[in-house]
């Protein structure tokens, strides 16, 4: 509520018609978007039919599905970023067993060392996948900026638990 005092009503008529006018002016300021705006309103992306399906299944590999790489590659590539995926896990419950007070001494011991176990066997594991990834892709001499994208989606920063 605005209250105004004046001596002469005419000021006042004055500044209520001038007050109207900049709360119109900055209602008509908000209600038209700016530029920048427009422009974002103006950008549509469009995915493919199959980066659509990947986005809706929630596919972890649909990075790897939506290159252009060869089938056999790609198939390698889910296999060894699934055994890292399992390593992970892996090193995450010998972490929390190694945490755990409840377990004796003893029993958190064993089952660290079977996860020690698991793990090597899992590493081993990945090193043949790997060297089965890199052989593949020197029978199909594939080019050098392919190889540069499987070894990326590959590393660590892919992992997607």
């Amino acid at each position: 509520m605005l209250s105004l005092s004046f001596r002469n009503p005419a000021d006042a008529a004055t500044l209520v018609q001038q007050t109207l006018i900049k709360s119109q002016q900055a209602v008509e300021e908000t209600a038209t978007p700016s530029a920048a705006d427009q422009v974002r309103q103006g950008i549509e992306v469009l995915l493919s039919p199959e980066a659509q399906q990947a986005a809706k299944t929630g596919d972890k590999n649909a990075d790897i599905d939506a290159t252009n790489l060869p089938k056999r590659i790609k198939e390698q590539l889910k296999m060894i970023r699934s055994i890292q995926e399992r390593i992970a896990k892996r090193m995450q419950d010998m972490q929390a067993f190694m945490r755990d007070r409840s377990l004796s001494p003893k029993a958190r011991e064993g089952k660290i060392r079977q996860l020690q176990m698991e793990i090597m066997a899992m590493t081993n594991s990945l090193i043949q996948a790997t060297n089965q990834l890199n052989q593949a892709m020197q029978q199909m001499k594939l080019s050098l900026d392919d190889r540069t994208l499987a070894a990326t989606l590959i590393s660590p920063q892919n992992l997607q638990s």
